[in-house]
């Protein structure tokens, strides 16, 4: 338990460009040990002196998970690792690490202006992207082939994707994906289709608005009843002891939404004793 390593590495995110590397360099002594993730081979990590440290560069592409590990465990100084997301490093790696961001500013793309290039606003940092920075370039970009590389890259899933679309954008071709072609075909080929179906245009962005979930069914299949038979509660409610039931089964929300708000006492008549009297 002493020699218990408790410092958790870093990992600077970022897109291509936007300073990972100068960063990861800031956390660590002047003369760090630099290796790529892929190509990682140190073993002896005890031989290493503690006021070195280590930089793990592309921690995104085929690290060699169990030295990289190995070394977390076993080394005492600084290490460092860097990554263009979050998504490919392998989750048993980037467990053992605290996140830190590299920010979306493009430095790279700085020094290119500053150097004298011109049209540099056309200068991709990266093909990572959240939902919302796909759906605008989707509308906006006329480069479809870039959009279809997008797609590809970042694998949306196929409902939403066609959901954020078309809130924005109604076509025929939109809908004839959604209709006829969606899952039958390589996710891929989908992606092109999608991206080739809209040409690019100054398209303001609406994102879809949630629609509010339908109880109905749930409430249905609590009191023994088909999801479909919702319209029948009104007819079966006159039965008082079916109404009492729906009140013992559903929670006060669903009884709310059936229109049963307490519970009914049904008075029991009592059984008339039979006399001789009766018969004369």
């Amino acid at each position: 338990m002493i020699n218990k390593k408790t410092k958790m590495p870093w990992i600077y995110v970022g897109k291509t460009g936007t300073g990972k590397t100068t960063k990861a360099l800031e956390c660590l002594p002047p003369d760090p040990i630099i290796r790529y993730a892929n190509e990682y081979d140190i073993e002896d990590n005890f031989s290493i002196p503690k006021d070195r440290g280590i930089l793990i560069e592309e921690a995104h592409y085929k690290p060699n998970v169990d030295l990289i590990i190995k070394t977390i465990l076993e080394y005492k100084g600084t290490i460092v690792l860097t990554s263009i997301n979050q998504k490919d490093v392998p989750k048993k790696l980037y467990d053992m690490c605290k996140l830190k961001r590299a920010g979306t500013i493009n430095h790279a793309q700085i020094k290119l202006k500053e150097s004298g290039c011109i049209n540099t606003e056309d200068i991709d940092s990266g093909l990572e992207k959240n939902i919302f920075e796909m759906i605008n370039i989707y509308l906006r970009s006329k480069d479809r082939d870039k959009v279809a590389e997008m797609l590809k890259y970042n694998k949306p899933y196929d409902e939403m994707l066609l959901t954020w679309i078309m809130s924005s954008l109604k076509t025929e071709k939109i809908a004839f994906i959604d209709a006829k072609i969606k899952r039958r075909w390589s996710s891929d080929y989908l992606y092109e289709l999608i991206a080739y179906a809209h040409a690019g245009a100054p398209i303001s962005f609406s994102p879809p608005r949630r629609r509010a979930y339908d109880r109905r069914p749930l409430i249905c299949r609590k009191i023994g009843l088909r999801p479909t038979d919702y319209d029948l509660l009104d007819m079966l409610k006159q039965d008082s002891e079916f109404e009492n039931y729906i009140y013992k089964t559903l929670s006060p929300v669903d009884r709310t939404a059936v229109g049963v708000k307490k519970q009914i006492v049904v008075k029991k008549q009592k059984e008339k004793t039979v006399t001789l009297e009766d018969y004369l």
